[in-house]
């Protein structure tokens, strides 16, 4: 039986659950199963996200191979939604897209778009990335209205002092501080020290 810790989460037994990172809780460190190739199975990998990274952590041909990709290297985070089993129920996954399919990483899967909605826009938005959605054909397409770049940098507040290269009356009228006035010194004479 091993130790349970606060930072390490236990599921009843028979539960298929797992953890998924949240934006708002980075870095994190969680497994996966990537796959390697397409047509081939896919491969245990510990990875571990930050804002500024991704180190993937995982075996080829029994090496141990630590990659890491940094979040410029993503095209996007991207959602691909595909038709249940059941008609009228979806599976959707949230996935942190890079051109090599071997280096993506599913950040969420879900019944429910509603919590993938929300999930969606936040991870764009830690990651400065654009928000990406995969067809029912394969095809990757950005969504231009809601892209997760910062607008353009505000402008100058004051710009009268650009132009006529003063500064402004109020700040004309303070005075310069004084220096606080001394404690007057006596030389001649002894100090008295109380002590009991």
């Amino acid at each position: 039986m091993r130790r349970q810790t606060e930072k390490q989460e236990t599921a009843a037994t028979g539960t298929a659950a797992e953890t998924m990172p949240h934006p708002g809780c980075l870095p994190v460190r969680f497994q996966q199963r990537l796959e390697s190739r397409p047509g081939t199975p896919s491969l245990p990998a510990d990875i571990v996200l930050d804002r500024e990274r991704a180190i993937i952590k995982r075996r080829v041909a029994g090496v141990p191979v630590n990659l890491v990709v940094p979040t410029e290297a993503f095209d996007g985070v991207m959602v691909r939604i595909i038709p249940g089993d059941v008609p009228g129920e979806i599976q959707a996954a949230l996935i942190l897209k890079h051109h090599d399919s071997a280096l993506s990483i599913t950040l969420a899967e879900t019944e429910n778009s509603d919590d993938l909605a929300i999930l969606w826009s936040r991870w764009a938005q830690v990651f400065n990335l654009p928000m990406l959605v995969c067809d029912l054909g394969g095809k990757v397409k950005p969504i231009d209205a809601f892209r997760a770049v910062p607008a353009a940098q505000p402008a100058p507040r004051r710009q009268l002092r650009m132009l006529t290269g003063r500064r402004p009356r109020f700040l004309n009228k303070r005075v310069v501080g004084r220096p606080a006035t001394t404690s007057v010194c006596h030389s001649s004479e002894r100090e008295i020290i109380a002590r009991t």
